[in-house]
């Protein structure tokens, strides 16, 4: 089976070059990063295994898997979750005990034991299991045991419900022969194996994306063809991702034309300065540019409607605003003569003259129309029911049907409402209330919760759209989200139904789970 070695930048200039891109805290693929927490996926149920078989079977428990699989990992996890109460473990590395007399003597110093003997050792287990506390003996690099060794660890573990449990973490191939050379197998109900399995390529990108945000970035970083080429190059293993996800960014700095930019100043100023002075040349150049323009003055242009037909009034009667110019008359009807004017009920006439653009000063609300002085007027006369003048047609010989034409009854132009939002935005409550194992789509993170009601609203016609707060680096922090899918696979091909734009940014699926750990 492949193994994967560390490998290391020729030096920590490099590695300074690589936080300095891409704005990490720490490098997020080193062996021991600040505030790592275990990646549970494929690892779980080996971890909850070796807990059960050590609290109710006295096996030898062996872990196997290549280098970088994560068996260090591993044991530190099993350590730091035993009940410390009820159980004490001594943990160690074979590369430094490989004998067994050196190993024996240093685990029976750990436990304290009144000798330097196999039977002290279980006796000192025994006492122990008196009073409530299980011996875990863990031993790291356990490849490099010698036979004998090997061998006395196997009669410790064999020698009943109260003595110590043995935890060993070793390459698969060679503890296999090891074993072997002892005539201990698992077949023979002394020795449990459990090996550790590659990460598929979801688990991959998932584990990519812990990294990442542990360094304070995401998952956003990586294309979906870097993720899937960091998969293939590391065949899924822990250790070879680390390496395989460095090299690749690495990569991508290198070829990015901000990378020229770098290289040009790397003996003189560092990259952050040399962006920052091009930033202000820039806001400089543009404020001298905009210095030199005149400055035209604001107007805003009302288009009136076509020029709109005299209204007269009989008695004293109040009038709605005039509605707009009718429709055309049928062909042959001609145009209906205005009535006499009332001398009690003065007419107020629109001039027809009227230009049809009005440059003005100050902007004009929408809902102003050429009516608007007639509505004014009229407004303190009291109100009594309009009774229209007869209309007056020109005797002439016309089919019936022009003779008795009517101009449609002018109405009240209507106030346009606005458009009524096509998705809905969701928001903090909406997120508590979707079951943990659904998923959604992150499309955008950013420190603006302006910025992210904008976005919401530019892309309202998505379904289920919405944002949260959360914290990031002590701060907060505003994500877009959009979709509620009944798994990972189903958000996957949300995305793939998502506006080329939105597919650009390389969105990825989010559990509700971990939205609603993080939600503030």
């Amino acid at each position: 089976m492949t193994q994967y070695k560390e490998e290391a930048f020729t030096s920590m200039s490099e590695i300074d070059r690589l936080l300095d891109y891409y704005q990490f805290t720490h490098d997020p693929f080193a062996p021991r990063t600040p505030g790592f927490r275990f990646f549970t996926p494929k690892r779980k149920p080996v971890l909850a295994e070796l807990h059960h078989l050590a609290r109710y079977s006295s096996q030898l428990l062996v872990v196997t898997g290549p280098e970088g699989s994560g068996k260090t990992l591993l044991r530190q996890a099993l350590v730091a979750s035993s009940n410390k109460e009820s159980v004490q473990c001594i943990v160690l590395s074979a590369r430094e005990f490989s004998n067994e007399e050196a190993l024996l003597g240093y685990i029976c110093q750990a436990a304290n034991a009144d000798g330097r003997d196999v039977g002290s050792l279980l006796q000192k287990a025994q006492d122990s299991e008196a009073v409530g506390i299980q011996l875990y003996l863990v031993v790291d690099d356990a490849e490099e045991l010698e036979s004998s060794a090997l061998g006395m660890l196997a009669e410790i573990a064999e020698a009943g419900q109260s003595a110590p449990r043995v935890f060993l973490f070793a390459d698969e191939v060679q503890i296999a022969s090891a074993l072997q050379s002892l005539q201990t197998s698992p077949e023979d109900g002394a020795v449990h194996m459990a090996a550790l399995q590659p990460l598929d390529l979801a688990e991959t990108r998932d584990y990519l994306g812990q990294r990442l945000e542990g360094a304070g970035q995401g998952i956003e970083l990586l294309a979906d063809e870097q993720v899937a080429a960091i998969h293939t190059r590391s065949q899924g293993w822990p250790g070879g991702i680390n390496n395989a996800a460095r090299k690749v960014m690495f990569e991508a700095m290198e070829q990015a034309p901000i990378a020229a930019a770098a290289r040009v100043g790397r003996g003189g100023l560092p990259l952050r300065t040399l962006v920052a002075v091009a930033l202000v040349a820039l806001g400089v150049g543009f404020a001298w540019y905009m210095g030199d323009q005149p400055k035209e003055p604001e107007t805003t242009v009302l288009a009136l409607p076509d020029p709109i037909p005299e209204v007269r009034l009989s008695g004293e009667a109040a009038v709605e605003p005039s509605a707009p110019p009718t429709a055309p008359l049928p062909a042959g009807a001609e145009p209906i003569a205005p009535s006499v004017p009332s001398p009690a009920s003065p007419s107020i006439p629109v001039s027809p003259d009227a230009t049809s653009d009005i440059s003005v000063a100050e902007p004009v609300p929408e809902q102003v129309e050429s009516s608007a002085v007639e509505v004014e007027a009229v407004s303190q006369a009291p109100s009594v029911e309009v009774k229209p003048a007869p209309p007056v047609v020109t005797p002439k010989p016309q089919p019936a049907e022009a003779a008795s034409a009517q101009p449609p009854i002018a109405s009240p132009a209507a106030t346009p409402k606005p458009a009524e939002a096509i998705g809905s935005i969701r928001k903090t409550e909406w997120y508590r209330q979707q079951s943990a194992s659904r998923y959604a789509v992150q499309l955008l993170g950013t420190r603006s919760e302006q910025a992210a009601t904008a976005f919401v609203k530019t892309h309202a016609q998505l379904g289920d759209i919405g944002y949260f707060e959360t914290m990031h680096q002590g701060a907060p922090w505003f994500v877009v989200t959009q979709g509620s899918y009944g798994g990972r696979q189903a958000a996957q091909a949300g995305v793939a139904n998502l506006p080329q734009t939105l597919r650009d940014s390389k969105p990825w699926p989010r559990s509700f789970g971990d939205i609603q750990k993080s939600l503030r």
